[in-house]
């Protein structure tokens, strides 16, 4: 019974302030959440304070200086405002275009290999269905050159090619006719096309026309 007591008064002294006191602790914690509020709501009234009593002393001093100044000296301070903010504007627009044509400039650079590559896909697998059977490329050798491309897509290609892409390898995972893969292939060509600088999109099987002589049979189907 001594040890119980001994432990219990132990474990009373060791217990922090909160602990023994919640009650308390909760109406200084309030008093000292309203002293902040009030704190930052009087920041705030001078704050708004000084900046009206400020803005009243320019409007002041500005009357005064134009009543009291000669007209020629406040037109050519006025055009000489207009013409050191122009310069700065102008400067800053400046530099942001030319920001924006670096970057492009450098996407456009490094998405060169990925989009070349697919191009050069697509023209082996053409040129292998023309071979014999015993002749053409294993699933695994096509699954490797997609494997490569889609490497270099992932850091480099645009958001809409990516979607594209996936797109394309998701209905070739559901055993889609030939016709729709190879629609899906000139749709991705186009949005390459068209993520290079090529603005004016052709016409559905103009590209695979490169490709396949009688392509017009094969959409009409």
């Amino acid at each position: 019974m001594k040890s119980t007591k001994k432990n219990s008064v132990k474990a009373g002294e060791k217990a922090p302030f909160a602990q023994r006191h919640p009650r308390i602790n909760f109406v200084i914690g309030l008093a000292l959440l309203v002293i902040l509020v009030f704190v930052a709501i009087l920041l705030i009234w001078l704050i708004f304070s000084c900046l009206g009593n400020g803005i009243e002393h320019l409007v002041d001093f500005l009357k005064k200086f134009v009543s009291t100044t000669d007209k020629v000296i406040i037109v050519a301070m006025i055009t000489g405002m207009v013409s050191i903010v122009g310069v700065v504007f102008t400067s800053v627009i400046a530099k942001i275009i030319d920001y924006r044509y670096n970057v492009k400039k450098y996407l456009y650079d490094k998405r060169e290999a990925p989009y070349e590559q697919f191009i050069s896909i697509i023209y082996t697998i053409m040129e292998d269905t023309k071979k014999p059977v015993n002749e053409q490329m294993t699933e695994s050798d096509k699954f490797r050159m997609m494997s490569d491309f889609s490497k270099g897509l992932t850091l480099w290609g645009s958001n809409k090619v990516v979607k594209k892409w996936l797109r394309y390898r998701k209905a070739s995972l559901e055993d889609m006719n030939p016709e729709n893969s190879l629609l899906l292939l000139e749709d991705i060509i186009y949005e390459i096309r068209k993520d290079v600088g090529q603005r004016k999109r052709l016409g559905k099987g103009d590209m695979l026309s490169i490709f396949i002589n009688d392509i017009e049979k094969i959409i009409k189907k």
